[in-house]
């Protein structure tokens, strides 16, 4: 059963980890997200040492049979401690959490060099990757040993299942709420595998076996730790859905705004922005959907600028007078009558036709309120939409450097 379990939950850590490694540089003085990391590559550590295959390797190695047994513990403990680690920067003052926190790593540490010291004393005869618990269940200082750790590992469940339902009570985040349950399940689950550890060591002492159990051991440990897993990826995996749903935004705005630019550029190949293509940092700065959609929105305001000298009154009028005959109103009504006014600009500067200085104007949606980035793109992007079609394609192709 082990070896059946541990290769998903070892390929769910990793995948957990590799998720969230990409974050670290960018989270270096988040101890929060440091910890969290290290508890998924402590989880993928303590069972990749606990496959049998491996448990071997290290047997020949080391040349000290059983050692996976205090690694693949000691990765545990040390992920518990971990755990806490996060739970205590998640909800607590920063003061407070680096004091809890380097008090759970320190019964961490504590914890692990009992283990260390335990396993030293014991007298391995052969390599039990298997059945290494029950074949030890009679010998007193591994009882010692086991107690330690089941210990330390069902206080460190049981803090991990009431710190994270009190904590997901208090958060406003969804994906945190939901995540924290899920990991709150998850510490409950794996309690039937303290259950049948601790029943080891009290069978132990009555010359009583609890083979029969072994599956149950596993299956409640590994499916525990899958869920908890699973629950401290889902906060991870909704950043990272909302920043790839943000980034197809981009790319879709862009697109969008397209048809504008080639408007202004077509006129105004002067608005585009030089890039220095010999500079390779430059290359990989302008490369990014984000720099370039603002470099694109920069470029259309600056061919706006080009053609307000040649905004005619008279076309604003006509056009306002058309479109709320149309029924448009508000900001819609500012986004069309701007794309007319901007085809009109566009081709009275081609033509020289400068209206008079008394009948000169400024766009309709001048007065928009832009106070984010994000409202001036929309505000381009609301004009961008009530252009025609048919003048959706640029009249001078071979100028269009977009």
């Amino acid at each position: 059963m082990k070896d059946l379990l541990h290769p998903i939950s070892l390929v769910i850590a990793a995948l957990g980890f590799l998720c969230l490694l990409r974050d670290v540089p960018a989270r270096r003085s988040d101890p929060a997200s440091t910890a969290l990391t290290a508890v998924f590559l402590l989880s993928g550590l303590s069972f990749l040492f606990s496959i049998t295959p491996m448990w071997e390797y290290l047997d020949r190695v080391l040349g000290t049979v059983n050692l996976s047994v205090p690694l693949a513990q000691g990765c545990v403990v040390a992920l518990l401690a971990s755990q806490q680690v996060v739970l205590t920067y998640w909800g607590s003052p920063p003061d407070a959490a680096r004091r809890r926190a380097r008090a759970w790593l320190g019964a961490g540490l504590a914890v692990i060099a009992g283990l260390l010291v335990l396993f030293a004393l014991l007298t391995p005869s052969a390599p039990r990757p298997t059945d290494f618990t029950l074949y030890y269940a009679h010998d007193n200082m591994y009882a010692a040993y086991l107690t330690l750790y089941v210990t330390a590992y069902t206080i460190g469940e049981l803090f991990l299942a009431r710190a994270c339902w009190r904590l997901a009570r208090r958060s406003t985040r969804t994906s945190v709420r939901v995540g924290l349950r899920v990991v709150a399940l998850g510490a409950t689950i794996t309690l039937g595998y303290s259950a049948v550890r601790i029943g080891n060591v009290v069978a132990g002492a009555f010359d009583a076996s609890l083979a029969q159990w072994e599956s149950f051991a596993w299956i409640c440990g590994d499916v525990g730790a899958i869920l908890t897993l699973i629950g401290w990826l889902v906060p991870t995996i909704s950043d990272q859905a909302q920043n790839v749903q943000y980034r197809i935004k981009q790319h879709r705005n862009y697109h969008v705004l397209r048809p504008l630019w080639l408007l202004f550029h077509s006129e105004a190949p002067e608005i585009a922005l030089p890039i220095n293509r010999a500079d390779p940092a430059q290359r990989r700065r302008f490369r990014g959907i984000a720099i370039k959609l603002y470099r694109r929105t920069v470029e259309i305001h600056d061919g706006r600028f080009v053609i307000r000298p040649y905004l005619d009154a008279g076309v604003r009028e006509r056009s306002e007078t058309h479109h709320r005959a149309t029924g448009l109103h508000g900001e819609a009504l500012t986004a069309a009558v701007t794309a007319d006014q901007i085809l009109a600009g566009i081709a009275a500067r081609g033509g020289g036709d400068r209206p008079a200085a008394d009948q000169v104007t400024g766009f309709a949606d001048a007065d928009r309120h832009t106070s984010r980035p994000v409202d001036d793109i929309d505000a381009l992007l609301a004009v961008a939409r009530h252009l025609p079609r048919q003048r959706l394609r640029t009249p001078h192709p071979e100028r269009a450097t977009a």
